[in-house]
């Protein structure tokens, strides 16, 4: 199976990018994602037990957060605690 990829990105108000995030939360708990970017869209069903990177980082002149969840929709019993929460 290929690999398919949406990449959403650009500027946007703290506002909109936290609305953002909560639709997505949203629909996490509801147990399917939908994303689409371009003419890529594609529904994601997570597993129960997923894999969690939260990233921060700091400098003079630029702050981020990176968050990243995967797991393996057909081997949910796989999914494996990591770091420290």
């Amino acid at each position: 199976m290929s690999v398919k990829t949406a990449r959403m990105g650009g500027v946007m108000g703290v506002w909109e990018a936290a609305d953002r995030l909560e639709a997505l939360a949203r629909e996490l708990r509801a147990g399917q994602l939908g994303l689409s970017a371009g003419r890529v869209s594609m529904n994601l069903s997570p597993a129960v037990m997923l894999d969690v990177e939260i990233k921060a980082s700091q400098a003079e002149d630029r702050e981020g957060l990176a968050v990243r969840l995967s797991w393996c929709p057909h081997r949910p019993e796989s999914a494996t605690m990591r770091g420290e929460f």
